[in-house]
């Protein structure tokens, strides 16, 4: 450090150094300009300064932390080796401070920090600015505490000094920049520390930042009314923003770090809209209104989403904006910050808890309908539970989906039933065994795609609890998985509120089965009637319609001796037999089945394919007849596959049969091909298709797809049913894809080997086992060919219907029948037992009616109610609505005998409902009565 002085040099040189309070870590060299009778300035200096004062002496050594003073009337200069060479000068002394400085700033160059004291003249004026230009630092002081202001404002007006500041002062300067190695403290860093200096770690950024270079401008020039309200700001414990003018540039404190999150520190002097776009646009409104009025804003639990622990985090804020003003005008905003998430997190979990404590209990009430009202008050909060399923168990380890709340009917996570024997996706076996909780931290790898709860960010970890005590010995009575917000932490808090939730629906449980116990025998008697009930409905047309075919014909052959059963009737009471046959033998192997009273029959079968072509070929002629192109590709697979024949055989007419019902264009093909491990089975057709929504239960026993279209109506809905159940039984699996209008394809993969072969059957089994085959097959076949059956009256069977007496005589003009039914066996008798006294017309399904209708209208209608394309009731409504038709009476046949199927009909616009079966005098005597009702009604009506 390098010192030049003149006039009152002497007294601001002790002042200067009498004010340094830290022994400096460099050697300080001054130039005084003074006369030769001062001899005594290094004892009144030494006397002043904490650092020792010496005369600089030629080529001695300048030290650190020592002050060297230039002899009167003598020279100084400071050489690159750190040494000092004293001089004497010839005439005055001026210039010696120029000699001084520049000798510094060609030795040290930046390293410099030259301090042009009180002096007249321009003695430094080319030092300095030779230091400058080397890289160092000048310091003048200023006019005020000079005794004469030439020196330091010649340095000044040359642009070099690099501070002004006062004597006073210069020491502090000095020992912060020399001492402490801190920067210069310029203008624009002393108005820096003026606003920042107690503002922590959010003055600290700040004072850092180059103000210049943003919009705002040096702090220096900052207006009076920001830097007090920023200075106030940055030392308050409450959060605040500072939106300063039109574009909202934020100027935050420490305690508002918490809430900018992410957004810290690049929002720091940026305007609020480039920086936190989502509170902006919430805002802004309220902040215009702020700057129109002039009056504070005060928002109360606003909701924010921030990233403060790297996820994002549901958070609430009471804030208020208040306006700033300045000469009188609204210059900026400061908005006041107030957490209250925990608060409103409180009140919105007690809610909730209180909602569950009040669910009633209603006499009788099930328990999933318990599970069902507590789900209905968690979907209330889909904050805290984006999604809750309730699980009840059964006696044998088995979890049934009570009730769900936030999760589509399609999704992954959604598993009806979980078996803890089984590897399940949901791992609930310490839970269910033992009543242990179960956090689950990974649901998107499990459920890809998983969606639920009120935000984008799906939830992947989900918290899986017991709920209630099981009444039959140990473990829970239900199992409570419940979401945890992909934007909140699983803190205690909200743990406790989970924990509370299954409590209380266990608690509701345990209340509502106490309720229930004195009932229960009576609604285990009332379940039973009504499955008996169901299954009754569901098989009684598939009964009733094969005994009437069998009835009618058995009667006509007993209306008289001698009477003989003509060829084609005993035909059809065969197929009809064999039909009933087949559906008994069913519904037989499906209960069997039901209660596992089945085993296969394993044996290594070597020829499995061509077992399967030969079981494809039943249906050839029908396929051909229907004109639909059928592929059978069942190449050799090379090795035999245990496997039960009379199961393969139910498995493959069944899934042909299938295909051919539903396909009426295009081709159906049957493939069997060899894999690694596994036969695989395709049956694949170009029919109707079936909806992605039905696919799920089309394995379902008893489910029938409403709507679809197929060459008939009839089935007893077990089929499909009965197929997984045996390829189950083969370990081995089913799948479906289909597409509406395109078709299906369904795929049977049976293992080679099952390590539990039985013994091979004997040779009268084998022969009873072909005879049941035989018959199987015949009948399968004959169905088909009876979808396919025409109008057309089979040869004979007009003659061989004989007159059923003389009880209703036929009138003089012979009334037009049209017969509608799906059953060919049922539409060729009606024809021939009604030919002979009607003209008679037949159609296949509803929509086929109203096209013969158009153009032969009849003038009585006999349908089934149970029709593909258009139904017995859609039609009478097709009817009822054209004029030219609507007169026409009509009459339901129909194997639904309960009152309100009656009803329904009746309702429709049916004139007569007649249950199957049905005798020939029944059904000729209802036609004529309606014939003669229906020409009183005309002869009226003219």
């Amino acid at each position: 450090m390098v010192i030049g002085a003149s006039l009152g040099g002497t007294e601001a040189l002790r002042i200067l150094l009498g004010g340094i309070r830290s022994a400096l870590p460099v050697p300080i060299v001054a130039v005084v300009h003074q006369g030769p009778a001062v001899s005594r300035l290094d004892v009144v200096l030494g006397r002043a300064s904490r650092s020792p004062v010496v005369w600089a002496e030629d080529g001695a050594e300048a030290e650190p932390g020592r002050v060297y003073l230039c002899p009167g009337r003598s020279t100084v200069r400071l050489e690159p080796d750190g040494t000092l060479t004293v001089r004497r000068s010839r005439g005055t002394s001026t210039g010696s401070v120029d000699e001084l400085f520049s000798s510094a700033a060609v030795s040290h160059g930046p390293g410099v920090l030259a301090v042009v004291l009180t002096g007249t003249g321009r003695d430094g004026a080319v030092g300095c600015r030779s230091v400058r230009l080397a890289g160092g630092t000048v310091i003048a002081q200023d006019e005020a505490t000079s005794a004469a202001f030439g020196m330091p404002s010649a340095v000044i007006e040359g642009g070099d000094a690099s501070l002004v500041v006062p004597l006073g002062e210069l020491p502090e300067v000095l020992d912060q920049v020399v001492g402490a190695g801190r920067p210069l403290p310029t203008p624009a860093r002393r108005a820096a520390e003026a606003v920042f200096g107690a503002g922590g770690e959010m003055g600290s950024l700040m004072a850092a930042v180059d103000w210049s270079a943003t919009t705002l401008g040096p702090v220096e020039r900052w207006s009076p009314t920001l830097r007090t309200v920023l200075s106030m700001m940055l030392s308050h414990p409450i959060a605040m923003n500072l939106l300063w003018g039109r574009d909202r540039f934020q100027l935050y404190n420490d305690a508002c770090i918490n809430f900018m999150a992410d957004y810290h520190p690049a929002a720091l002097g940026r305007p609020m809209a480039q920086t936190w776009t989502e509170a902006a646009a919430g805002i802004e409104t309220s902040l215009r209104e702020v700057d129109i009025t002039g009056e504070a804003a005060l928002f109360e639990d606003q909701l924010f989403v921030l990233h403060r622990t790297g996820c994002p985090e549901e958070v609430y804020v009471t804030s208020c904006y208040s306006p700033v003003r300045d000469d009188g005008h609204v210059v900026a905003v400061l908005g006041t910050w107030v957490e209250t998430t925990k608060q409103v997190l409180a009140h919105r979990r007690l809610t909730t808890l209180r909602r569950l404590a009040a669910i009633g209990i209603t006499e009788g009430g099930t328990d999933a309908r318990v599970c069902e009202d507590a789900v209905s008050v968690l979907a209330g909060n889909p904050h805290d539970v984006p999604f809750a399923l309730v699980y009840l168990l059964d006696l044998a380890g088995s979890a049934y989906l009570a009730a769900a709340t936030g999760l589509i009917e399609s999704s992954p996570a959604l598993l009806p039933v979980i078996d803890r024997s089984t590897a399940s996706a949901w791992p609930l076996h310490a839970t269910m065994v033992r009543g242990e909780p179960r956090l689950v931290d990974d649901l998107q790898a499990r459920f890809p795609g998983l969606a639920a709860g009120p935000w984008p960010q799906p939830p992947d970890t989900a918290l899986i609890l017991p709920v209630g005590q099981s009444r039959h010995g140990e473990g829970p009575a239900a199992m409570l998985i419940v979401g945890v917000s992909s934007h909140g932490v699983l803190d205690s808090a909200y743990r406790q509120f989970l924990d509370l939730v299954a409590d209380q629906i266990g608690a509701t449980l345990t209340a509502s089965r106490a309720r229930r116990d004195a009932h229960d025998r009576i609604k285990q008697l009332a379940e039973l009637n009504r499955t008996k009930t169901e299954f009754f409905a569901n098989v009684s047309h598939e009964f009733r319609t094969p005994l009437t075919l069998m009835l009618l014909p058995l009667e006509q052959l007993g209306a008289g001796p001698g009477l003989a059963l003509p060829a084609e009737d005993a035909r059809q009471v065969h197929r009809n037999t064999l039909r009933l046959l087949r559906l008994v033998n069913n519904l037989l192997s499906f209960a069997e089945l039901e209660q596992s009273r089945v085993r296969p029959a394993l044996e290594a079968v070597d020829d499995l394919a061509g077992l399967t072509a030969d079981l494809a070929s039943v249906f050839r002629s029908a396929m051909e007849r229907a004109g639909l192109s059928f592929t059978v590709d069942c190449p050799p697979l090379g090795r035999p596959v245990q496997a039960d024949p009379q199961m393969w055989e139910t498995i493959v007419l069944n899934l042909v049969s299938n295909a051919f019902k539903h396909t009426f264009t295009g081709d159906v093909t049957v493939r069997l091909i060899a894999r690694s491990g596994h036969a695989e089975l395709v049956v694949a057709d170009t029919g109707t298709g079936i909806t992605e929504e039905e696919i799920p239960h089309l394995f379902t026993r008893f489910h029938r797809v409403q709507g679809a279209k197929a060459r008939s109506r009839e089935g007893s809905g077990i089929g499909l049913a009965l197929v997984q159940q045996l390829v189950q039984l083969h370990h081995g699996s089913i799948r479906v894809r289909s597409t509406p209008g395109a078709g299906s394809t369904f795929t049977v993969w049976v293992p080679y080997n099952q390590n539990r072969v039985r013994k091979p059957a004997g040779a009268a089994d084998r022969a009873e086992l072909a005879e049941i085959s035989a018959r199987t097959r015949q009948a399968f076949a004959e169905e088909a060919d009876q979808w396919l059956a025409g109008d057309a009256l089979p040869a004979g069977i007009a003659e061989a219907a004989e007159p059923l007496g003389s009880a209703f005589p036929a009138p003089g003009t012979r009334s037009a029948v049209l017969v509608v039914d799906d059953n060919g066996d049922l539409r060729r008798y009606l024809r021939g037992l009604l030919a002979d006294r009607y003209d008679i017309r037949t159609a296949a399904d509803g929509a086929q009616a109203l096209h013969v209708l158009a153009e032969h209208p009849a003038d009585l209608v006999l349908a089934d109610v149970m029709l593909p394309e258009l139904d017995g009731l859609e039609l009478i409504q097709r009817i009822r609505t054209d004029p030219a038709l609507r007169a026409t009476p009509v009459i339901l046949l129909t194997a639904l005998a309960a009152p309100e199927s009656v009803m329904r009909a009746l309702a429709a616009g049916a004139h007569d409902y007649i249950v199957k079966p049905f005798t020939a005098r029944e059904l000729i005597a209802r036609i004529e009565s309606q014939l003669a009702l229906a020409r009183l009604r005309a002869g009226r009506a003219k």
